[in-house]
C-alpha cells in the first residue's frame, strides 16, 4: 500500500519539525553538578547516560513551566535561584529514528550537597554531583549534558584550581 501524498507530507512535516526540551543546570557551591544518572529503558534519549534533569516541553506549556514541572516530577524539588541561562541546539535521535534538530532551553541554578543527598528521585537509575572535568571526562554523558556543562563551567575550568570528588546516589 502506497501512502498518500497528504500522509508523506505530514509525517516529513513533522520530522522536520525541532524536539524541544527544557533541562537545569544545578550547581553546589563547590562548583559540582547535579546530573541524573539515566536508566536504560528502551525508547529514551541517553540511555544510562549521565544528563541533565528535565525533559520535553508539552505543546502550549513555556520552558519555564517546563522545567518546573520536569525537576518537580523528577526529583521534588526547584531551585529557588532557578533562572533562565540560554538556548542551546544539538542532534538528538531516539532509538531507530532518524537525527532531528532539538531546541534545549537551559536553565541554572543552585543546591547544598546536603539537599542533593535527599531528593526524592522518581526517575532514572541514579544521580551525582560531578566536577565539571570529571564529568566531560566520563565516556557515557548525553549530547546536550556535555554541551551545556562545558559552555557553562567554561570560566571556572580555565581557572584551574582543585575539584572535590563525586558524589553518587543510587535511586
Amino acid at each position: 500500500m502506497t501512502p498518500s501524498p497528504s500522509a508523506v507530507a505530514a509525517v516529513s512535516s513533522a520530522a522536520a519539525q525541532p524536539l524541544a526540551f527544557a533541562g537545569a543546570l544545578i550547581r553546589d557551591p563547590a562548583g559540582r553538578y547535579l546530573v541524573q544518572i539515566r536508566d536504560r529503558s528502551p525508547g529514551i534519549l541517553s540511555p544510562g547516560a549521565y544528563s541533565l534533569f528535565g525533559g520535553a516541553i508539552e505543546e502550549g506549556e513555556s520552558s519555564d513551566e517546563a522545567v518546573r514541572r520536569e525537576l518537580e516530577e523528577e526529583i521534588g524539588w526547584v531551585p529557588e535561584d532557578l533562572a533562565f541561562w540560554r538556548t542551546l541546539w544539538i542532534p538528538a535521535r531516539y532509538p531507530g529514528a532518524p537525527v532531528r534538530s532539538a531546541r534545549v532551553e537551559a536553565y541554572q541554578g543552585t543546591i547544598t550537597p546536603e539537599r542533593a543527598a535527599r531528593l526524592r528521585q522518581t526517575e532514572g537509575a541514579g544521580r551525582a554531583l560531578m566536577p565539571p572535568r570529571t564529568l566531560l571526562l566520563e565516556a557515557n554523558v548525553s549530547t546536550v549534558a556535555r554541551l551545556a556543562i562545558g559552555l557553562h563551567a567554561q570560566q571556572a575550568m580555565s581557572d584551574g584550581g582543585s575539584e572535590l570528588p563525586a558524589m553518587r546516589w543510587e535511586r
